[in-house]
């Protein structure tokens, strides 16, 4: 008997038939959907992305493809701004301390203190103060300390080559050597 069984199960034309055909559409109607569904959430604002949108929204939420690509900026910062800093020893030696060569906070409060330092004056001062302390060892003196701002303009493409200025926003010597 077990044998009557493993024969029948192994013999493709007494199996009953199934319906392949109307599964594998089924199946081919669903990715195509998404696809398009896909491909319409991705399109700029236009009449097919109009017209089809309503249609396609309560796919578009339920399958998460109504997420917008707004959240890219369509303007890109094309502006780069360093700020270093030159500490000038005794022996007449430049140390250049630079806020991304820091490792001691994250990186954004880094960004963040450089674009303070570039907008307000006051605050200058005491970051060279803390360069002078972080770039000298006891018994070293720094004579003088320079901030320089360099900022690079970046073109859109095809109309030509970037644009650097290097501009000195802080001249000081260290509180020690006023007195």
């Amino acid at each position: 008997m077990v044998s009557l069984i493993e024969n029948r199960a192994a013999d493709p034309t007494d199996q009953p038939e199934r319906p392949v055909g109307a599964r594998q559409f089924a199946i081919s109607v669903m990715v195509t959907l998404l696809v398009a569904t896909a491909v319409v959430g991705s399109l700029p604002d236009s009449s097919i992305k109009d017209a089809a949108g309503p249609v396609l929204a309560p796919l578009m939420r339920v399958t998460g493809l109504d997420q917008s690509w707004g959240v890219f900026s369509p303007n890109p910062p094309r502006k780069l701004t360093e700020v270093e800093v030159h500490v000038i020893m005794s022996d007449g030696e430049d140390r250049v301390w630079r806020l991304d060569a820091d490792r001691s906070l994250p990186g954004y409060r880094w960004r963040k203190l450089k674009e303070e330092v570039i907008r307000r004056k006051e605050l200058r001062p005491g970051l060279a103060r803390y360069v002078v302390r972080d770039v000298t060892d006891p018994g070293e003196r720094a004579v003088r300390v320079l901030m320089i701002m360099q900022s690079e303009t970046l073109p859109l493409p095809a109309e030509g080559k970037p644009k650097k200025v290097r501009k000195l926003i802080y001249d000081s010597k260290p509180a020690e050597q006023a007195r």
